[in-house]
């Protein structure tokens, strides 16, 4: 599968905050609005993939993520409501127990990340990102020129934009999205927030 169908064209992907799953549709309505409609929620909340994917059908990109080891893949798999599969680790293990869901590696070295690449996953993530510095985007992407490569870690927006610019097909910032953005009465805040991390 092409990585434009994964994410539907998206280069953000936004991890859900914690909340009650009507807060969570309100806010979905307003992330769909502003552009941002790949969304992922940790191993644990998998089972709230169900309600968003009633609630939204195709219009989003539903992901799974931190996914540590080949069992709590196959789980995520088993549903049929994710898009995507994403770990912070590599291994073959984990490639083969994604039935064919598209998934996402981890690594953040060099060497990691060629090991990652080597199991042909739809793309690796480089996790995380902002451990070593905002100048490592330049540095890593040369190293894997046109190689899908996703950004996670905790970005602002002019970080996210160097991941971007450098050549990585996506981002992941992490916290960018908290509970308080989604429990407020009329979302102004999450929708401002929202536009401050467009990046089409």
């Amino acid at each position: 599968m092409e990585w434009v169908e994964v994410l539907a064209g998206s280069r953000m992907i936004v991890e859900l905050p914690v909340g009650d799953s009507d807060d969570l549709v309100a806010a979905g309505e307003v992330l769909v609005q502003e552009g941002l409609s790949a969304w992922t929620v940790p191993f644990e909340r998998r089972a709230e993939l169900i309600g968003l994917r009633e609630v939204f059908g195709r219009r989003v990109r539903l992901g799974v993520s931190n996914l540590r080891n080949a069992d709590q893949v196959r789980l995520a798999a088993g549903r049929g409501t994710a898009d995507l599969l994403l770990s912070p680790f590599a291994s073959a293990e984990l490639v083969d127990a994604a039935e064919g869901v598209p998934v996402v590696l981890g690594g953040l070295t060099p060497a990691e990340v060629a090991t990652a690449l080597e199991l042909r996953p739809a793309a690796v993530q480089v996790i995380p990102c902002d451990a070593l510095g905002s100048l490592y985007a330049q540095t890593l992407t040369a190293m894997f020129p046109g190689e899908p490569l996703i950004a996670t870690g905790k970005l602002e927006r002019f970080q996210c934009e160097m991941w971007l610019e450098a050549g990585a097909l996506a981002v992941c910032p992490v916290g960018a999205f908290g509970a308080d953005d989604i429990t407020e009465a009329d979302l102004s805040g999450l929708r401002h927030r929202c536009q401050g991390y467009r990046l089409d």
